[in-house]
């Protein structure tokens, strides 16, 4: 009797989590609990009814069934790698593709994302607070979802959002290429851009890319000493020779201390994570 009632129940709590699972309404915890009971009552029909199996082959299945709850669709073999993943390369793309929930899927690409801005703010911490700050918008968006009316499609679309993030993203981490620059010297030449467009001042590319270079081997002749940021005369002497590069190249008209403690920081950035 007992049996059959949680069969049943079972059986229609599955029908009803089939027909659900695709809107925004159902919780990780509820989603976690339908896989589980989907599990069980699987575990119990084939136990019951195809004829009971010797202890081995029922593990396995166990096993199998409770990863299958845990995963739930493929979320657990992307979130948990421990690699970089390609968010262009065809496997992930069908990975993603299997997730069937917005929310998941949303939250699958978000997770991505911040680890490879995260990854890029190793070597270009400009960039990377950009592209974070932009990541933060479509945060925003989907926090306050519930003024929305169709919620499935305004998810979807803040996916493509994160999508669209990510290709922007890996196009900026290949320009260096195109620039015939360095992918570190890159980081310097963000910055001379940066501070150029901030406060309005002509300045021409190669221009920026030269001085990026110099700037560069100044910065890593500065920290190549141990301890280099803990110690005032070493960041005094950089702060001399960086003032000095940047007059002989007429950068920027007007000495700008923002120049200096974006480059130190970056300089601090980069010795700590290149190490």
């Amino acid at each position: 009797k007992e049996k059959t009632f949680f069969m049943g129940h079972a059986k229609r709590m599955g029908l009803a989590f089939d027909i659900c699972r695709a809107c925004d309404k159902l919780t990780e915890e509820e989603v976690a609990k339908a896989w589980f009971y989907k599990a069980v009552r699987s575990i119990v029909y084939k136990q019951t009814n195809v004829g009971v199996p010797d202890a081995e082959v029922m593990n396995r299945h166990v096993e199998k069934m409770v990863q299958e709850a845990l995963s739930c669709s493929g979320v657990e073999d992307i979130m948990q790698t421990h690699e970089e993943v390609d968010l262009y390369s065809e496997s992930f793309k069908d990975k993603l593709e299997s997730i069937d929930m917005p929310n998941t899927k949303f939250n699958v690409l978000l997770k991505l994302l911040k680890q490879a801005i995260k990854d890029y703010g190793k070597v270009n911490k400009v960039k990377a607070q950009e592209f974070s700050e932009k990541l933060a918008k479509v945060v925003e968006k989907y926090n306050t979802r519930e003024n929305v009316g169709d919620k499935i499609k305004f998810v979807d679309m803040l996916s493509n959002d994160l999508t669209d993030i990510a290709a922007e993203l890996h196009k900026d981490k290949k320009s260096f290429e195109n620039l015939g620059i360095t992918y570190e010297e890159k980081a310097f030449y963000d910055i001379l851009v940066k501070v150029r467009d901030e406060h309005g001042f002509p300045y021409e590319e190669e221009k920026c890319k030269e001085l990026a270079k110099q700037i560069a081997v100044l910065v890593e002749d500065t920290t190549k000493y141990n301890d280099w940021d803990n110690r005032e005369n070493i960041k005094a002497t950089l702060q001399r020779d960086l003032v000095l590069v940047l007059y002989e190249n007429d950068y920027p008209p007007d000495w700008n201390e923002d120049v200096f403690q974006k480059v130190l920081a970056q300089a601090e950035n980069m010795k700590k994570n290149l190490e």
